[in-house]
């Protein structure tokens, strides 16, 4: 009796697991558009959701995935007044020249790196 239970605690679990899905990008949110002073970024939004390694987390780092919780977008927390988190600007360069530097270095292939500002910000 005892393993039957347990069997059926694991299969409850495991079915738990399986319906907890990352959220699906929006459509109007599939590719990110931010104005800035030195040109227009393009973010490919839902490209970065679809590489292997990322999980929705790994830029959204206040998600926690619970049932009905939203994700957050970034300029929610990051502005230029916020002592909790840094600017928009600070953060996205560096979460994204970051992540795209250390890809390089792996032997990947990887978006604009530091220093070549005009790759992302297009006037």
């Amino acid at each position: 009796m005892r393993v039957i239970l347990m069997i059926l605690a694991v299969c409850a679990a495991a079915t738990g697991l399986a319906q907890a899905e990352e959220p699906q990008i929006p459509p109007d949110k599939e590719v990110i558009q931010f104005d800035t002073r030195l040109g227009e970024v393009t973010f490919q939004h839902q490209k970065h959701a679809d590489l292997s390694f990322t999980e929705c987390t790994t830029c959204h780092h206040t998600f926690k995935g619970e049932a009905g919780e939203t994700v957050k977008p970034c300029h929610a927390c990051h502005t230029d007044k916020s002592a909790d988190a840094p600017a928009a600007k600070t953060a996205f360069h560096t979460r994204c020249t970051g992540c795209h530097e250390y890809t390089v270095s792996q032997g990947d292939t990887a978006g604009p790196l530091k220093k070549k500002c005009k790759l992302c910000h297009v006037k």
